[in-house]
């Protein structure tokens, strides 16, 4: 019987000296890991280091893939009554959609458990300003170079304006530079293996979006707004972030 608790007693002192030797690993920038993550800011890289067994530095870029949609929009001509056209002028516009950017961000990982895996997330994201990119085109308003800038399509309380060559170019954008929260399960460098899963959600708080131009400067629209539309881009506030990432230790 004596031999048996000596032998536990052993092998809980294995035990401890080995955990205590893993949390060891985990000192301030001594290892780094490798992820790869997908989810609502589309895909992405990043590398992480620890700060003790409480804390984890991680910076990474994310790519959105580059959605389409088309749709019709109406055309606005902000022209003197007097103005009388020679031929035949749209009332609508086809135009496309984009969704494509590119995001950095440099995030600090809070572990208030040493033994636990939760984590809260702070830091900032930067880059991919642009929601949303729109592109269109009309023939006849190329023909008629004096509506340049008088001419263009409604979004919102705002009319993008329509260029020389019948093009329209702008979108909705957001603050360059975009405060983050989150938090999650996971280890961002793994603890006590190489390879490590980690799941989080949060938000990068932008601010409301605002509608922009590449050519031209935008005209308030006042009767013909669209306040529905309005109404609804100024509760969008946040953008939610949902992602998991897979990684990996380098050393």
């Amino acid at each position: 019987m004596k031999k048996l608790f000596l032998l536990c007693a052993v092998c809980l002192s294995m035990i401890n000296i080995q955990t205590h030797a893993q949390e060891k690993e985990l000192g301030y920038f001594n290892s780094i890991s490798i992820g790869a993550n997908i989810g609502s800011t589309g895909w992405g890289i990043d590398l992480a280091t620890p700060i003790g067994n409480y804390l984890a530095l991680r910076a990474g870029v994310s790519i959105m893939p580059n959605f389409n949609y088309s749709d019709d929009v109406d055309v606005n001509i902000k022209m003197s009554s007097s103005y009388k056209p020679d031929g035949y002028i749209p009332t609508e516009m086809d135009i496309e959609g984009k969704t494509k950017r590119t995001t950095g961000e440099i995030l600090l990982n809070v572990y208030p458990f040493k033994q636990s895996s939760f984590f809260i997330a702070g830091g900032a994201v930067f880059g991919g300003d642009k929601l949303i990119k729109i592109n269109g085109h009309s023939n006849e308003l190329a023909n008629y170079q004096e509506l340049a800038g008088k001419a263009g399509i409604e979004i919102g309380d705002y009319m993008i304006p329509v260029d020389q060559n019948g093009n329209v170019s702008g979108g909705i954008k957001v603050s360059a530079f975009r405060p983050y929260v989150g938090l999650g399960f996971g280890r961002i460098v793994p603890k006590n293996k190489r390879v490590g899963f980690l799941f989080e959600i949060g938000a990068q708080i932008h601010g409301t979006p605002e509608v922009y131009t590449d050519f031209g400067s935008l005209n308030t629209l006042l009767d013909e707004a669209d306040n529905e539309f309005t109404d609804i881009m100024n509760t969008i506030t946040v953008y939610p972030v949902l992602r998991f990432r897979l990684c990996g230790k380098i050393f």
